[in-house]
């Protein structure tokens, strides 16, 4: 799912660092959140809450960005008694400053409509950030990591149609603009001929199905979510890049107890073409084998498995454990089961409203690798 901020390093963090954040989290659930209003409507002499606000502090250190500080907020929109196949619609929204003078808005609306006939996503990001390189591929040394500063303005655009009860297709737009500031004089990108250091967008046109039989879309404890889609980058539709994008997102969810589950994932990411560096399979983060930063290997194609095992203990907090198991390659036939790279982590759990939405906390440890995630919903 979307998250306001992730905190996430390559490299192991001083245990004041690691011993702050989680007061900070201890803190937050205690203090918050806010709940600003909720509109209630009566039925059959019982109210039902239909829209809830969420207000919630954003605070973390990193030596790439200082002190960062914002401000988000999660806003809930649940159809009436007499809609209860709909699924709930949600917008997800963050303002984040840095002490570095970075900048970052997200706008992350996900709306079911017409008593969930049709589902609409129109993602909104803009940053002006710095992130590390390491080169592409899937061996790429730590020694040659470089920081370099961009500009970036991304809108995503989802929209779907139910087929069957659980069946949905559609159509999809994305638009990317990148505007590197800053590079290491000497370093990878200014030297060699990397696709994507000039200024320029991708855009693309695309084809998405998905079957989606979760019980629950923030916090899933049983069913299935099944998503492939197709982009077609194409100097035609207003870009600079000609590249296609094949994305295959599995994932399982089984309930062993009331209060257990386990959750199954396997990510498969193709490129073909010539796409941006930006653009290519980014191993890491606070979504895809959490431990490693986010574009510590990268290229053009990528395979990930992921397992999380779920433990809701008492009143709104729970425990998760999970796993991974991943790399990228340039084609499909590069992957090398010896050369896959491996994650292992635990998370606490903090359960902010009725519908599911939590704030979650994870640890994450790879090969010579540690990261530590804040965020809200889980990775997935």
């Amino acid at each position: 799912m979307i998250t306001l901020r992730s905190i996430e390093s390559g490299r192991v963090k001083s245990r004041r660092s690691e011993y702050g954040l989680f007061s900070l989290f201890i803190l937050l659930i205690i203090t918050f959140p806010l709940k600003m209003f909720g509109e209630e409507v009566k039925n059959n002499n019982d109210k039902q809450k239909k829209s809830d606000l969420i207000i919630l502090p954003i605070i973390y250190y990193m030596p790439e960005t200082s002190l960062a500080y914002g401000l988000g907020g999660i806003y809930v929109l649940k159809g009436s008694e007499h809609e209860q196949k709909s699924r709930p619609s949600s917008v997800l929204m963050s303002v984040v400053r840095t002490l570095k003078k970075q900048f970052i808005v997200e706008i992350y609306p996900d709306f079911y409509v017409k008593k969930g006939k049709y589902h609409l996503v129109p993602n909104f990001n803009y940053r002006t950030y710095s992130e590390r390189f390491y080169g592409i591929g899937n061996n790429t040394k730590k020694d040659i990591e470089e920081e370099y500063s961009f500009q970036s303005f991304k809108l995503d655009f989802t929209l779907q149609r139910k087929v069957s009860e659980k069946f949905y297709a559609g159509i999809q737009y994305e638009f990317e603009y990148n505007k590197i500031t800053d590079m290491e004089p000497g370093g990878i990108l200014e030297t060699e001929d990397i696709v994507g250091k000039e200024l320029g967008a991708s855009s693309g046109f695309g084809l998405v199905v998905n079957w989606d039989s979760r019980d629950n879309i923030f916090y899933p404890k049983r069913g299935k979510y099944c998503l492939v889609s197709a982009k077609f980058f194409n100097p035609s539709f207003g870009g600079n890049y000609s590249f296609n994008r094949f994305n295959f997102d599995f994932r399982q969810y089984i309930s062993f107890f009331p209060t257990h589950t386990l959750a199954l994932q396997g990510y498969i990411d193709i490129k073909t073409g010539e796409p941006p560096f930006q653009k290519l399979s980014l191993l890491g983060g606070q979504y895809l084998m959490r431990g490693y930063y986010k574009g510590r290997f990268r290229d053009k194609n990528m395979i990930a498995l992921q397992m999380e095992y779920r433990i809701h203990l008492f009143w709104k907090l729970g425990i998760v454990g999970f796993l991974g198991f991943g790399d990228v390659a340039n084609t499909l036939n590069k992957f090398k089961l010896g050369s896959f790279k491996y994650t292992g982590g635990v998370g606490i759990r903090f359960q902010i409203n009725r519908e599911g939405n939590h704030l979650r906390l994870d640890f994450g440890f790879g090969r010579e690798t540690f990261g530590v995630y804040f965020a809200v919903n889980e990775a997935f």
